[in-house]
């Protein structure tokens, strides 16, 4: 099929608009298009009217990261459930990428056959599939590919798995120390001065603000309760503290950011060797589940190196829905306050060492909540950017096409299908072998170049400006 015809393809078809608008896609007008929402991920299902056919669109946030074979386990294990007999051959792997064929019969008895596209990113998965009568599929792939294809994911779509705010009551510690916001139907246990630990019903997600305490080798003791180490930056206290009370297990980083602005600052206020840090990462609680959790934390040194403290707010959730969740992270960690009055009246008690602790903390989250803020911000941008990057993957790999930059053209973009290949600035195409998607290797067809394949994010932004 050439340009022209895949034009008129799909001037033969339909647009359509899933209800709840997070699909995009053309369709046969006699076609139906359902959409369904999950935890973590939505399905659209485009069926003929015979049932027969299908097309199928997962996307979502992938609970393996980028591992795509271990994504793609776990779903072909979920359809399994529904129907065990079903069959995989002819698996294909590529960075990020898998495809395979497979076969089953499904719930009228009728021998199915199909094949499964899978890619994954930047934590976003998507997963196509065409699925047709057995025996049936080669003559309609051209027609259910071109429909697979030319489904777009809206960003609202991705916005709202991103962005599943829940109501919030503020709370204030019993003693009147602080206060926060925390969903509703949180539970709330106290633990000491303007510390806590907040938790959901099902015990899966929690917001904590708590400090542990160490003194260090050089005083020369040990014993039974006594916590004994060198001063540690926050990152590596936390992973020290919580695996030793069983509450973090197998902690990977995935970043650590200096906190440049907080450190200045106590570099001038505090009398000690100090360090804040914010910090994102995996473990295993300790129900064995698979979570994740951010960390403001902030390591405080005593002047004569006799013993240390970590402070630290932190959230943690699901893995797999731990992103979807920011928004209410944010809200919980922005709101902490301490409260003045019952700060007086310690000073007035003559605690003025823990208040002074207190305000500093307080003072330090107070000014790093827009930096926390612009964080969580900046992780939904980069999201919908991701998104954009993996439905290129996803229809480029099921086009077959391809995209190639040239350093002598500036930067202008070589776009290859199965027919030709085109100059995308001035719209010079050139026909057959060895300009066509299977034989193309990318020397450029007017100067002595070999130009840049676009098969990373780095190039896809170089060639479409990140998709916006």
């Amino acid at each position: 099929m050439n340009r022209i015809a895949q034009h008129m393809a799909k001037s033969d078809m339909k647009k359509m608009v899933t209800a709840q608008a997070n699909f995009v896609l053309y369709a046969p007008p006699d076609w139906q298009a359902n959409e369904t929402a999950n935890p973590g991920f939505r399905c659209i299902t485009v069926t003929d009217p015979t049932g027969q056919y299908q097309v199928i669109l997962f996307c979502g946030f992938s609970p393996t990261g980028d591992d795509v074979a271990a994504l793609t386990g776990q779903l072909v294990r979920e359809i399994r459930k529904t129907h065990p007999g079903l069959m995989a051959t002819d698996a294909k792997m590529a960075e990020g990428r898998l495809v395979f064929d497979g076969a089953y019969t499904d719930a009228r008895k009728t021998p199915k056959e199909f094949r499964f596209w899978t890619s994954v990113g930047q934590g976003w998965f998507t997963a196509g599939v065409i699925e047709a009568p057995r025996g049936k599929l080669d003559a309609a792939r051209q027609q259910l590919l071109t429909i697979l294809s030319n489904i777009q994911v809206t960003k609202g779509a991705y916005r709202t798995m991103a962005e599943e705010k829940l109501p919030m009551i503020t709370h204030r510690l019993s003693d009147g120390s602080a206060s926060f916001h925390i969903p509703n139907d949180w539970q709330v246990h106290d633990i000491g001065v303007g510390t806590f630990i907040a938790g959901d019903p099902t015990a899966q997600y929690a917001f904590l603000v708590a400090s542990a305490e160490a003194i260090t080798p050089q005083v020369g003791v040990s014993g039974h309760g006594l916590v004994v180490s060198d001063q540690l930056d926050p990152h590596k206290a936390l992973a020290f503290f919580a695996g030793r009370q069983g509450l973090m297990n197998d902690i990977r980083l995935l970043e650590v950011t200096p906190c440049q602005e907080v450190n200045a600052q106590l570099a001038e206020g505090y009398d000690g060797p100090a360090k804040a840090e914010e910090f994102v990462y995996t473990f295993t609680n300790a129900q064995g589940l698979p979570s994740k959790g951010y960390t403001f934390g902030i390591s405080f040194g005593s002047r004569l190196n006799l013993k240390w403290q970590l402070w630290h707010m932190t959230v943690t959730g699901p893995a797999d829905r731990f992103d979807a969740f920011i928004p209410n992270y944010a809200d919980m960690l922005r709101s902490y306050a301490i409260n003045d009055e019952f700060a007086r009246r310690y000073i007035a008690a003559g605690l003025a060492r823990v208040r002074e602790m207190e305000r500093q903390t307080s003072a330090l989250v107070a000014r790093n909540a827009q930096e926390i803020r612009s964080m969580m911000n900046a992780a939904f941008q980069e999201r919908n950017r991701s998104s954009d990057y993996i439905d290129y993957q996803r229809t480029s790999y099921i086009r077959g096409t391809s995209d190639w930059i040239s350093d002598v053209e500036g930067g202008t973009v070589y776009h290859s299908d199965s027919w030709g290949t085109t100059n995308t600035a001035t719209g010079e195409y050139y026909e057959g072998a060895p300009y066509n998607y299977v034989n193309f290797e990318g020397r450029n067809p007017k100067y002595n170049e070999q130009m840049t394949n676009v098969t990373d994010r780095a190039s896809w932004e170089r060639a479409f400006g990140g998709g916006n």
